[in-house]
């Protein structure tokens, strides 16, 4: 067997020692750069190998929220379409609803459910309303809770969506003053 020479041997150390400092220097700064490069893998991974989910149980939590700079909700749509009331039962029977969040298929009735995920908007007074969006940008009102404290920390409203197209769900806090009170969903029916 052949001996190493000194040279070849000081270059394998060199290169040893490079690597030994690499690493170190990597598990030592995972905290300035691990989490946005965790966010890019889950993002690209989400993007490339899921298909978008259509039913509220298929979502996670944070894509049926809703969310202003000092409130957020959660939102679960509850559908039941036009042609299933032939299947009898009575219409408020949540059984025969299938959920979603933002997107309904269809015309049919819904019933929004929306949980106020701080502790403290369910002391304040919250409004709910619920409008189809003309195809001028104008907003006609199909139904509507008034301002009122929810200390359950639900809030229920149900409409008959007649007509497929775009729709808008909107929660005020307290007296609305500010864009920061409001929170606005678009709902899809039909799409």
């Amino acid at each position: 067997m052949k001996a190493m020479s000194p040279g070849r041997l000081n270059i394998l150390v060199f290169a040893g020692i490079v690597l030994l400092i690499g690493v170190n220097g990597a598990a030592f700064s995972y905290r300035l750069w691990g989490p946005a490069l965790n966010q890019y893998v889950d993002d690209f991974w989400k993007a490339h190998t899921l298909k978008p989910a259509m039913k509220a149980g298929d979502r996670t939590i944070s894509e049926c929220l809703g969310v202003s700079d000092f409130y957020s909700v959660h939102l679960t749509t509850y559908f039941l379409p036009d042609s299933d009331e032939s299947a009898g039962g009575a219409t408020d029977d949540l059984s025969k609803y299938a959920e979603y969040c933002d997107r309904v298929p269809g015309t049919g009735k819904v019933i929004f459910s929306v949980t106020l995920m701080e502790k403290e908007a369910r002391n304040e007074s919250v409004a709910l309303s619920f409008y189809q969006v003309a195809s001028d940008g104008g907003l006609n009102q199909i139904n509507a809770l008034p301002s009122q404290p929810r200390k359950s920390g639900f809030v229920t409203l149900d409409a008959n969506v007649a007509h497929k197209g775009k729709y808008l769900l909107k929660l005020a806090f307290g007296e609305a003053k500010n864009a920061e009170d409001t929170i606005e969903m678009p709902i899809f029916v039909g799409r």
